[in-house]
């Protein structure tokens, strides 16, 4: 009898351990479904190749898009482009603005094993001031870095410094904060980085120059707890491999998706659209905001070191020529003065008043003339697998000729292009796009001001901005704030450093078989999987 007690408690334990051990029937269909989405190899058809893949070391948004995928930040962008806590936890600001203090997600694991702390972060935060181009604009202002312990730690600054949490979270090539293994970090210091061991949802696997990129799932990877949006938020690496090809020829790129050689393609012809539309294996992808066609000026040789030959391009553009040369589609291009899109609350609609889409030839050989230019062949470096830099090259060309003004035209690969814009003599005017989504006005400090990204501007009037942002860092009031922007907007108008020509979209093309494809500036491939 005792024994088959003893016998009976023991199948009750088991039964009873089993009942909790199983799933309930909904879990089992969830867990099924979810097992369905992974698997597969996701090609990826990109425009062109980059020289290496350091973020902190490049001012080129390609590597940026690529290795969202290895490295995450402490902070990132959702849909309405506000900056959500990542790597970290949540965060506090305190000492009117000079104190940020950051907790970090515990957990949280390197392609290596490794956990990330505090240590991780410090290592990478400290070569971020020294190296990035966002981290140099932030280093005159911060005092320390204090670690409280492995998941803690604190920022602080000189001053208060409002635009803190939106840098770190920028999207904007050359600048966002990403966490490194420190290990990295001690063994290539400033150098440019080519082992990569980040905390993202794939991990890097090789790269062949001029040829591809492979990365693969990460399958100890830790994501946010926050609901995915954009690129905050939940990441899950459904897709098993991720392989972009560097694909300078549109043509091939749109054929290998039709073909199914690649799943995605980026930057196809627009004019193209209506047959994509129609075709029920592809989905074509319209961004916006996207962004803006930039007019670069070298700021230290003549005859772009007198603010008058720079407002005389401005003149001496016919914006609406440009945009059919270089976009074609109108649907695609809009002219736009302002940085902000609208509907940014730091859009500005009398940005450019007086100067821009105003075109007159007559004024433009004016300004020339004031400015006392001598003739002296201008040099136009620009992308020639970039069809939008090439097209508009080619375009400007002809507008400056017409005003007489001598033009070489240099065409370069990617690698190339960032070489020689790199250099101070050589060059003259430079075509770049930039992204049009900038969360916070303080990014483009980064770009404006004393021997900011490549122009060279180092006068009086390069100065004076940097003193406007100077002011516009330490105010936390919206209202006041926005009056220094429209006070930047006002006095770069004026001294004209560089301008934006004109917004547009770019075209990309998915395969219908992607499922959850979500569209972004910058194409992420966490999240989605294949029908």
């Amino acid at each position: 009898m005792e024994k088959l007690l003893k016998r009976g408690m023991f199948l009750f334990l088991v039964l009873m351990l089993t009942v909790l051990l199983i799933p309930n029937s909904a879990e089992i269909v969830e867990a099924s479904e979810h097992e369905d989405r992974f698997g597969g190899t996701m090609n990826i058809a990109q425009k062109m190749a980059v020289s290496h893949l350091d973020s902190d070391n490049s001012t080129d948004w390609l590597i940026t898009s690529m290795m969202n995928h290895v490295y995450e930040g402490l902070f990132e962008f959702d849909e309405n482009l506000e900056a959500q806590p990542h790597l970290a936890k949540d965060y506090e600001i305190t000492d009117e603005g000079r104190k940020y203090v950051v907790e970090l997600r515990e957990g949280v694991l390197f392609h290596n094993g490794d956990e990330m702390t505090s240590d991780d972060v410090i290592a990478s935060f400290n070569r971020w001031l020294e190296v990035n181009g966002a981290g140099s604009t932030v280093a005159p202002y911060f005092k320390e870095i204090e670690r409280v312990d492995d998941y803690n730690l604190n920022f602080i600054f000189e001053e208060p410094y409002a635009p803190f949490i939106n840098i770190l979270a920028s999207p904007v090539s050359n600048q966002k904060f990403v966490v490194r293994h420190q290990d990295i970090i001690e063994e290539f210091g400033s150098d440019v980085i080519t082992e990569h061991i980040g905390t993202g949802p794939y991990k890097y696997v090789d790269w062949i120059p001029d040829r591809n990129l492979r990365l693969e799932r990460f399958e100890d990877y830790q994501p946010s707890p926050l609901e995915p949006s954009y690129y905050s938020g939940e990441r899950i690496p459904y897709i098993e491999n991720v392989v972009y090809e560097f694909i300078t020829e549109p043509t091939v790129r749109v054929s290998g998706v039709q073909t199914g050689q690649f799943d995605f393609a980026e930057e196809v012809p627009t004019d193209q659209f209506e047959m994509f539309e129609a075709n029920p294996d592809i989905e074509p992808v319209v961004i916006y905001p996207d962004q803006m066609a930039m007019f670069i000026m070298n700021n230290a040789k003549h005859p772009f070191n007198n603010k008058y030959a720079r407002q005389a391009m401005v003149y001496a553009l016919d914006l609406e020529e440009l945009g059919y040369s270089m976009i074609g589609n109108p649907e695609f291009w809009r002219l736009e003065a302002s940085l902000h899109e609208e509907g940014n609350p730091w859009h500005s609609s009398r940005a450019g008043e007086g100067i821009y889409n105003n075109y007159d030839p007559e004024k433009a050989e004016e300004l020339l003339e004031k400015a006392g230019y001598d003739g002296t062949p201008l040099v136009i470096l620009s992308g020639q697998d970039d069809r939008v830099e090439r097209q508009g090259a080619i375009a400007i060309k002809d507008q400056l000729e017409k005003i007489g003004v001598e033009v070489e035209l240099q065409l370069f690969d990617r690698p190339t292009v960032v070489e020689r814009r790199a250099r101070e003599d050589g060059w003259n005017i430079h075509l770049s796009t930039f992204s049009k989504i900038v969360p916070d006005p303080q990014i483009h400090q980064g770009w404006t001001g004393t021997n900011k990204w490549i122009l060279n501007w180092d006068d009086e009037y390069s100065a004076q901005m940097d003193e406007i942002f100077a002011r516009m860092m330490v105010e936390t009031d919206y209202e006041a704030r926005y009056e220094i922007v429209e006070e930047f907007y006002d006095f770069m108008w004026e001294t004209v450093p560089y301008f934006n020509m004109l917004d547009f979209s770019r075209l990309n093309i998915v395969n219908s078989s992607v499922q959850n494809f979500q569209e972004a500036w910058q194409p992420f491939f966490w999240n989605i999987w294949f029908e």
